[in-house]
């Protein structure tokens, strides 16, 4: 269970880091950045939680083409992780709060 609060807390404090650190670079508010950073970082973890998929198909097809010899097919998984879920969380947050800082703006 520490092992989970853990690396909740370690994630929301990355994605935090890096959304401060995109929006002083770019000249914006953290709020201007926080849920593209979130979708970001959920899509990444996402993506190297999964196996099977584009990426892993066109390494194989790139081996099999090298050597000649068949490799066999990934089945396609995903396995969500704690981290996974709360970089979700952090994203919906993120546009929650996003659409009632801008709530002017969109009406």
């Amino acid at each position: 269970m520490m092992k989970h609060v853990f690396w909740s807390s370690a994630t929301i404090v990355a994605i935090a880091a890096a959304n401060w650190l995109i929006a002083a670079f770019l000249g914006g508010t953290v709020m201007d950045y926080a849920f593209l950073t979130g979708l970001a970082a959920a899509t990444t973890v996402g993506f190297f939680n999964s196996s099977g998929g584009f990426a892993s198909d066109a390494i194989r097809l790139s081996a099999q083409a090298q050597t000649g010899i068949k490799v066999e097919k990934d089945k396609q998984t995903f396995r969500p992780t704690v981290v996974f879920y709360t970089a979700v969380v952090y994203t919906i947050v993120a546009l929650i709060a996003t659409i009632i800082y801008y709530k002017d703006y969109f009406l």
